[in-house]
This record gives C-alpha cells, structure tokens and sequence, in this order.
C-alpha cells in the first residue's frame, strides 16, 4: 500500500470487437487520495480545494451517498455488499471536480485491511444520460487478478444487461491498470482499460497538466457523445433501459 494522496496519469481506452469494430484511448489524469485525510489543510497542501470551487475541488457530495465521512460511507457500503472485514484505509481514485464540474463514469475505492493488504475494490458506476449510480464489491484474493461477475446495471446503450463482467485488478503501487471486458454467450464484446502511472501531487505537475487539460472532465463528457454518434453512423444496435438486476443502485 502506498499511502498519501498522489496522482495517476496515463491513459484510458475503449475497444469494441463486435458488431462493428470501434476504439480510441484518451490521456486520462485520476486523483488517488486517501480517505481519512479529505479535509482543508491536507488537500490545500496538494492544490486541492474543499468544498469550494477551483480547478480541483473535493467535494462531499460527489462520491458515495452515506455518511458525512466518506471513509465511514465506504465501509458501510461494503459491509451491506457483503464484506466481512471492516477497511483499515480506503483510498479513492476520482477525476475530482473540475471547474465545477464533477463527472465520473467509474470511481473506484481500494480497501486495505490493519496489514496493509489490498482487500476489496468498491467500484462506483454511472450512467450516462440517466445520472443513475451503481456498486459492484470485488473481495480480492492474493495472487489473483481476473474476476468475474453477472452485469447487472445499464451503462451504454450499446451493450445490453445481458452480460458477463470480466475484470482485471491488480494493487496499485508506482503503476495502476484496470480493466474490464463484456462477452455475452462467452463472445467478447468489448473492454476498457485504464493504464497509469503514479506521480507526486505538486504545484508543478498540477500546473503543468491543467495548461494542458483544463477541462478534462468536459472532455470526457464531450467524447461519450462523440462516440456514441459514431456508433449509431456505424448502425451498432441500440438497447432500450432495463430495470437493473438487483436494488444495489
């Protein structure tokens, strides 16, 4: 476990294989921060606002519904996905909000144990344009990367619920990868990825990422749109929204 708040910086890619083949990768910036430490004075020290508008700003409301903590938020969800152990830390990777705007198709909370053992991803999903929230509880086993799950919640309209989710996971230390991939009838469809690096969260790295990326979370927002016409120009069948499998949203 590496602690403290830091950055992640890479890339953030899409592949689908079927029934059109279709693709792009994005530089991406995540913030890794520490959730017993999201408050005034440790995220200032990063250029990080609280509760207020800026460039990069924390803010309560845009995470997980529960507690005022968002530590305290996490373990609650994890115990009610069926959790056993209560999280020692909980560090949650988030574009943060950006002028304003916050806007995160998966936020992603690793949960270490009292041994500093990664033990549980909670993953936030949401969908766009429905604004619709959903968690997925992955219990991590040593030495295992790859999982598997039943979808149970409508993300695109391109890829209906009737689908398996094939993860990929693995610690985060001076590098971070994720990934995940659709098949249907043991067919894959499609996957994303994410693969970044780790950085200190300076004056100097944030100046030099926001000249370049000032709205980075407008322009993901921009690029699901962008896509998405792209798909309906290639004739990619669209699936209507179901009601998800389960009440975990």
């Amino acid at each position: 476990m590496i602690a403290g708040h830091a950055v992640y910086q890479g890339e953030v890619g899409h592949l689908r294989l079927t029934p059109r083949e279709h693709g792009f990768n994005y530089p991406l910036a995540q913030y890794w921060l520490d959730c017993t430490q999201l408050h005034q004075v440790a995220l200032a020290e990063k250029g990080v606002n609280f509760e207020r508008f800026g460039a990069l700003s924390y803010r309560r409301r845009d995470y997980l519904p529960g507690a005022d903590n968002l530590y305290r938020a996490v373990c609650d969800k994890v115990s009610e996905l069926g959790g056993h152990t209560v999280p020692t830390r909980v560090f949650v990777l988030t574009p943060l909000a950006n002028w304003g705007l916050y806007f995160s198709p998966l936020t992603l909370y690793y949960c270490y144990d009292a041994q500093e053992k990664f033990s549980y991803l909670l993953a936030e999903v949401s969908n766009t344009p429905w604004n619709e929230r959903h968690y997925y509880l992955q219990t991590i086993v040593a030495e295992q990367q790859r999982y598997q799950h039943a979808k149970a919640f409508h993300v695109s309209p391109f890829n209906p619920i009737t689908m398996q989710y094939h993860w990929q996971i693995t610690a985060p230390d001076n590098t971070l990868r994720c990934s995940i991939a659709n098949t249907q009838e043991d067919k894959k469809i499609f996957s994303a990825w994410i693969h970044l690096t780790r950085h200190e969260l300076s004056p100097a790295w944030r100046k030099h990422w926001l000249i370049r990326h000032p709205w980075q979370n407008v322009q993901v927002i921009a690029r699901i749109y962008w896509h998405a016409l792209k798909l309906l120009l290639k004739r990619v069948p669209v699936h209507a929204h179901p009601k998800t499998k389960d009440t975990n949203a």
